[in-house]
Order: structure tokens, then C-alpha cells, then sequence
């Protein structure tokens, strides 16, 4: 409801003159108004805003589509809201009409572009710190420059935009107190077509939110990059636009190949390589790359996979982050001719491709997206964390033969929602290679990494892996279910206090049940503040773990709900206990017969009870502050269809980026002081 306003005195008597004639002037001006009409396509409804004015007063503004009436406002702010009919597409035309007393009148119009389709656009916006839904972000869409209106993320990141007819779209993120974020050259087709747009918070919240503007060419300068065509390789110029309205310096430039719209991500494999350029920091308002001719000595499989000897439609993705984390990411359709004879080989099917999906506390390396803090290098470096994903799936497998008449010349990664129906996620190049481990998934010589939009938490996902060469063959199907965020917490010794038993317990809370884990592993340090000496629980890798798993049966960790097993691990791999010697507690009795009970696990509270002189043997210092900390924290879920090995990790805490089975680095950690007792 409009709030109950009070008229001025000179509006008051003007009304009053000219409605009883009063002997003045006769009131002959116009009122001027303009129209503002935005459409909401999610909703497909209209909103209707009219600026008003008059040198006397307004008494109505009257909001028409066609000659039917929207609605009749007498009050500013003059607005309204049009609802459209399913059948409305392409221009509509909205008209507002403003009054005064005197019965003069003006009139504006506006209109919006109502797509109309069978595709639609299902999008996430994450917050790229650790891959968090951005709610409330207002995502504009816009087809060969003209806006056709916008939707507003829910709580959980995703837009809907339904209704499209099959074309090119460019969309753009805004929030405030977020980094602007904008997609161009989107390919919509006849059904759902699924993107991700990362948007920071931006670093400066008073600048602007404008992502650099590119303009793309060969590498000639001159020669338009969209719809060329290329052989056997791919050149190229990047330039910021004059009016490009960055914040400079912008931080790095992105390429790489995919053959689908929007696949090309940071694969992290061997036979994929992705192409990156610092501009220079002292000229911030400009981007050169300068011709770029692509394979080169340092990105040598940059078109490996793609293309074919008749040519084939892939796409350039180009990505640029300013000093604002403003995003520009372009989508650039190309033709690529690639003679490689390995396209004639006859290939057989990959094997042993194994799914394991990766959630993040926090995000790596490559999305900050600095080679280290401070540096300007700009190279995605071993840990690198895809690019915005808080969830990712890392697809590894096997090729064999290694003769070269069987070699092949690209692998598709193709996934499955519902594990009968495969859609192509990616490509990487093909190749062979001898060593396969049958026991350590992370050890396979080929990868892929998928960061899809539609990698959801609790949903279960379907791979397989095709080689492709004169013919396709394709590798095992596999699963995965990507886990919730797993948040350890410590519980004793509590932080800041004294009085410390000389001989602790430590007790740490997780709850791996309520995130649909079978299990979670932990190292643990424990260090005198004085001497700085201390121990390592169990060991001082980052892989030598405590390991906690509670209940959940046969579909799970085969121990029986309500009991619960915890053992001590090392190495590569997670397997079950190598020796009962190793296990502290398991009340089932399933790998001790003697059911120990030394670590206690409240599977109500989810808590971990460990007397520290139960590892140690040993006594603290009297009266001597310690700091305790989480140096390793995960949950992990097993996949007992597939030989028992883990297919899921949501890692809280891992020191190191080279240590199986979790090649990434996660610095959070948890770290609580106390003092102890007098002996």
C-alpha cells in the first residue's frame, strides 16, 4: 500500500483554478512522461515503471497494453505489473498515459522481447570462495545486443529461463557487493541447456562491475575469430575494446577447447592443455596477448582430440578476470580441420574408469587465480580447484595398448543422470599407456575433470569414457554421488583452557552420517608450545590417518548401524584394516573378534573419544601450553557395486597437494590452545 500523502499548498490552488475556472490562465501544458518496462522471464510477467511530471500536478497515470487497461495509478511512484499471455512472443508494446487536472495529457511507450521456444537456460551462480550458491543475483538476458529481460537467483544459486527458441544468448550476474559476471555466445538448443556464472565478491564494492570487454580476432588483428576456419592448429588475438570498462589491471586471460558449448574447463590432464596470459600490470586499462598460435612448446595438446579431417564445429572459450574479479567469459563458435592419422585408428575400449566426486571447503589455487599469493604468473598450478566448483568430478581410466595403429585420437567423457541416457561432457586428447593400477584409482593415467552447473549433492551421476578413433568404443560405466561440505569440529581439550590432564583425551565431533558418508579420516597434531616438539596422530603424512566410520551396513561400510569401527591407515589407498593390531575400536566385531573399545564413538552425538597415551604411551609437560590441531580432515563414501573403492570426498582439511588419495591442497584448519595441570 502507497503511503497517505499530504498536498502541497501551490499544487492544491492550481488543481483548484483550473477544475473551477477561477478566473486564471487556463492551464495548457503538457505533463511529460517516459516509460521504463522490464520483463521477468521466469514469471513472464511485465514490470511497468512511469516517471511522471507536470508544472501543476499529476492526477493518474494510466498503463495500457493495446487499448485494454493494465491499470490506473494516482500516486508516484507510478507503476504496475503486466502478466503475459502463453501464447505472447517477440515484441509486445506497453503505453502509460499521465493526466493532469487540466485533462492534458502525454504518453510513452515501451517494449520488451518476448522469447518463445521449446529450449531453456538452467543456470547456477556461484560464489567462487568456495563454490556457495549466490542468492538474489539479478541475471539479465540479452540476444544480439537487445535485452530481453531477467530473472533473480534463488536461495540456492539457480535461474530458470524458460521458453527460448533455439540461438546465441549472452547473460550478465549483478548483485551488490558482487563482482559483475557475464557470459557471452551461450548456445541454446531445443532443450535444457545447463551454465554456470561465477561471481565473486568484488574486491573493491565501490567500482564497477563491468568484466573486461574483448574483442576476439585471428591472430592478424583484423580477420573476426567466430565461424573461422582452422587446420591442424589455432591462432588467435585477444584485445581489450577502447570503451572497455574494467577495473584494471586485469588479473589473467584463459583459453581452451570444447567440443560442446561451455565444456572447456581446467582438466588438470595430460592430454588436454588450456592457454594463459598475464597482461601486462602497468597498463591496466589494456589487454594484447599479441598473435597467438596454438599448439605451441607450452601448450603442445591444446587442440588434441578436437576437430576432424573434414572439419568440425568446437568452441573457443576465452575467459578474463579483472582486478575486481569482474568475469567475461566468451563462448566463440570455430571450425577446426585436424589431419591427425590417429582419427583413423581402430581403438578399442578404455578400461577401469572409476568417478570420484570432490567437495571443497575451500577453493584452490587456480580460482584465487594466482599462481601463489602475490603473484602475477597466473598458471593453474597442481592443486588448482576448477574453476568456481565447490563440487567437482575427477573421471579417471585406463588405455593399454599401446601400439600405434590402436591409439586413439581423443577421449569423450559422457555422463548420465539417470544412468541409461549419456550426454558428452568433455574431451581430452586421446593416447595409450602400459602402467594401469588395479588398485589405486588416483594412479590411472587418464583424466577428466567435470564441473558441470548440474553436479548436485546427493544426486547420483553415471560416467563412461569413449575412445574415438575410426570407430568408438567405450570403457565401463561408473558412479558417483558427491558429498555435502563435512565440517569437523573439536570438542577436548576445549580452546584457551587450563588444568589439562597431563594424560588427555581428545574428543572431536563429526557427523559423516548426515552428509551420507560411510566414513572420515583425521591427523591429528599435538604440539609444546615451549619446545615446539609434539606428536603426530597417527603419523606425520597427511594420508597416515585415524580413521571413523560409523554404521551404514551393507549398502555402505558393511558395519552394522548403530556400531561403529575406528582404525589407523596409511598409504595411497583407503582400504579396510590391514590387521585387527590396527583397529581401536569395533564394536560389531566385524574385523576384531575381541570388539575393542578403545576410541569410544558416541554415534549419537557423532563424537571420537582418544586417550592420547593410547598412541603415544607417553605423558604431556606439566603446566605447559599446547596447541592441538586438525591436520587432516575428510569424509569419504564407498561404492561397494564397484569392488569397495571410494567414489566420494568432501574434504574440510589437506595439507598436501601431492599425497594420494587427495590431490589438492585445503589450508583450513582447526587449532586450539590449552595449558596443563601441575604434575
Amino acid at each position: 500500500m502507497k503511503p497517505h500523502r499530504t498536498l502541497p499548498l501551490a499544487l492544491l490552488t492550481g488543481l483548484l483554478l483550473s477544475a473551477c475556472g477561477g478566473g486564471g490562465t487556463p492551464d495548457g501544458t503538457k505533463p511529460t512522461i517516459s516509460l521504463d518496462a522490464t520483463l521477468n522471464l521466469a514469471s513472464r510477467t511485465v514490470a511497468l515503471k512511469a516517471d511522471a511530471k507536470d508544472d501543476v500536478g499529476v492526477t493518474k497515470v494510466t498503463f495500457y497494453r493495446g487499448t485494454a487497461v493494465i491499470k490506473e495509478d494516482t500516486e508516484a511512484p507510478y507503476d504496475a505489473t503486466a502478466t503475459l499471455a502463453s501464447g505472447d512472443s517477440g515484441p509486445v508494446t506497453f503505453r502509460a498515459v499521465a493526466t493532469d487536472a487540466a485533462g492534458n495529457t502525454a504518453e510513452a511507450t515501451d517494449t520488451v522481447n518476448v522469447p518463445t521456444g521449446t529450449g531453456s537456460i538452467q543456470g547456477t551462480v556461484v560464489d567462487q570462495n568456495i563454490g556457495a550458491p549466490v542468492a538474489g543475483s539479478t541475471v539479465t538476458l540479452f540476444q544480439n545486443g537487445t535485452e530481453l529481460g531477467s530473472v533473480t537467483t534463488g536461495a540456492d544459486g539457480s535461474f530458470t529461463v524458460p521458453g527460448l527458441a533455439a540461438g546465441t544468448y549472452d547473460l550478465k550476474a549483478r548483485k551488490a557487493g558482487m563482482a559483475g559476471s557475464d557470459v557471452y555466445g551461450l548456445v541454446v538448443g531445443a532443450n535444457a541447456t545447463s551454465v554456470k556464472l561465477v561471481q565473486r565478491p568484488a574486491f573493491e564494492t565501490s567500482a564497477t562491475t563491468d568484466p573486461a570487454k574483448l574483442i576476439l580476432t585471428r591472430a592478424d588483428g583484423t580477420t573476426p575469430l567466430a565461424g573461422a576456419t582452422f587446420t591442424n592448429g589455432v591462432d588467435f588475438r585477444i584485445r581489450s575494446a577502447e570503451d572497455s570498462n574494467h577495473v584494471g589491471p586485469v588479473r589473467i586471460v584463459y583459453a581452451q577447447l570444447g567440443r560442446t558449448p561451455g565444456s572447456a574447463v581446467v582438466t588438470a590432464s595430460a592430454t588436454a592443455n588450456n592457454w594463459n596470459f598475464s597482461p601486462k600490470q602497468d597498463e591496466p586499462r589494456k589487454v594484447d596477448s599479441g598473435a597467438v598460435t596454438l599448439p605451441n612448446d607450452a601448450s603442445p595438446n591444446f587442440i588434441a582430440g578436437f576437430g576432424s579431417a573434414a572439419g568440425e564445429t568446437v568452441y573457443l572459450e576465452v575467459l578474463a578476470v579483472d582486478y575486481n574479479y569482474n568475469y567475461a567469459r566468451y563462448i566463440v563458435p570455430i571450425k577446426l580441420i585436424n589431419t591427425n592419422g590417429a582419427a583413423a585408428n581402430t581403438v578399442e575400449a578404455p578400461t577401469l574408469a572409476t568417478a570420484t566426486a570432490f567437495t571443497l571447503k575451500q577453493e584452490g589455487s587456480w580460482t584465487t587465480p594466482y599462481q601463489a599469493p602475490g603473484s602475477q604468473a597466473g598458471t593453474p598450478v597442481a592443486d588448482a580447484a576448477p574453476n568456481g566448483s565447490g563440487v567437482f568430478v575427477e573421471v579417471r581410466w585406463c588405455y593399454t595398448n599401446t601400439a600405434g595403429a590402436a591409439k586413439p585420437f581423443a577421449f569423450d567423457i559422457e555422463r548420465s543422470e539417470d544412468g541409461t541416457t549419456f550426454t558428452k561432457v568433455g574431451t581430452v586428447g586421446g593416447g595409450a599407456n602400459a602402467d594401469c593400477s588395479a588398485t589405486n584409482q588416483a594412479a590411472r593415467p587418464f583424466n577428466f575433470r567435470d564441473t558441470s552447473a548440474a553436479l548436485t549433492v546427493g544426486k547420483t551421476f553415471t560416467y563412461r569414457v569413449i575412445a574415438r578413433g575410426a570407430n568408438a568404443a567405450a570403457s565401463n560405466t561408473t558412479k558417483t554421488t558427491p558429498l555435502a561440505q563435512f565440517t569437523p569440529q573439536f570438542v577436548a581439550p576445549a580452546d584457551e583452557t587450563t588444568g589439562v590432564s597431563l594424560t588427555p583425551t581428545l574428543v572431536w565431533s563429526g557427523n559423516q552420517i548426515a552428509i551420507g558418508a560411510d566414513g572420515a579420516g583425521y591427523n591429528l597434531r599435538l604440539r609444546d608450545l615451549y619446545s615446539l616438539s609434539g606428536y603426530n596422530l597417527p603419523g606425520a603424512s597427511a594420508n597416515a590417518l585415524i580413521r571413523v566410520e560409523e554404521g551404514t551396513g551393507d549398502a555402505g561400510n558393511k558395519v552394522p548401524a548403530g556400531q561403529a569401527l575406528v582404525f589407523l591407515s596409511s598409504g595411497a589407498v583407503l582400504t579396510k584394516p590391514a590387521s585387527a593390531g590396527l583397529v581401536l575400536t569395533d564394536t560389531a566385531g566385524v574385523y576384531a573378534a575381541a570388539k575393542p573399545n578403545f576410541a569410544p564413538v558416541d554415534t549419537a552425538a557423532h563424537t571420537v573419544s582418544l586417550p592420547l597415551n593410547l598412541l603415544t604411551g607417553a605423558s604431556l609437560q606439566p603446566l605447559r601450553p599446547y596447541k592441538w590441531e586438525l591436520y587432516s580432515g575428510f569424509a569419504y563414501k564407498y561404492a561397494p557395486t564397484e569392488g569397495g573403492r571410494v567414489s566420494a570426498y568432501s574434504v574440510y582439511t589437506w595439507p598436501d597437494s601431492t599425497v594420494a588419495p587427495i590431490f589438492q591442497t585445503r589450508p583450513v584448519n582447526i587449532n586450539w590452545d590449552f595449558i596443563t595441570a601441575a604434575q
